[in-house]
Formats: C-alpha cells, structure tokens, sequence
C-alpha cells in the first residue's frame, strides 16, 4: 500500500540545493520553484523549495533515512558559503569511515 511521505527540510536556498544533488550524484529537474528529482534514491521525490519539504511515496522506497545524503551536503554547501562570506578557508575535505564529512578550516 502506498503512503505518502513528506519531510520538512531547511533546503530552500536554490543554487545550493543544485550544488548538493549534484554533489551527491542525484539527477533533477526544475520547474518554478520545484525540484524533481529524477534519480537513485530519490527518483519521483519533489523538493519545494519555498517550503523546504520533500514530499515522496513509500512505493518507490522513500524513506527519511534516505533524505541523509542529501541533507549532508547541503549542509556542506551551506557551511562553505558562510565560511566564504566570514573569510574562513578550507583547508581540507576528507569523508571517515562512517561517512561522515570532515572539512578543515582556517580563519585568516
């Protein structure tokens, strides 16, 4: 039986939520102020991104887990344009064994 599953998100920033689907390899399409995705995991799922929601269904094995690596790296994208805008650098990008991203940075 299907059911509908939505997830409230803080991915409303456009040209960042583009960085991180392709950052994690997930293929999309816009329309208006919706992203489909079209790909993996996600493929069927929408992303609002006035709202920040991700709405998918449980037939095409949506899931929240699943919301995880998207929601890294636009948490990644996030903390780089800030770090970029307070004159942070990065050093270093490297992922741990549980998948974890690591960056290091240096103030100037």
């Amino acid at each position: 039986m299907s059911h509908r599953v939505t997830v409230q998100t803080e991915i409303k920033d456009r040209m960042l939520a583009i960085d991180s689907l392709k950052a994690a390899n997930i293929q999309y399409r816009e329309q208006g102020d919706t992203l489909y995705l079209t790909s993996g995991g996600f493929e069927n799922a929408t992303l609002n991104l006035k709202t920040g929601q991700v709405s998918g269904d449980t037939d095409y094995g949506h899931n929240v887990g699943k919301l995880g690596v998207l929601r890294q790296h636009y948490a990644e994208a996030k903390f780089k344009q800030e770090s970029f805008r307070q004159g942070i650098s990065i050093q270093s990008r490297t992922v741990d064994r549980d998948g974890n991203i690591v960056l290091h940075c240096r103030t100037a």
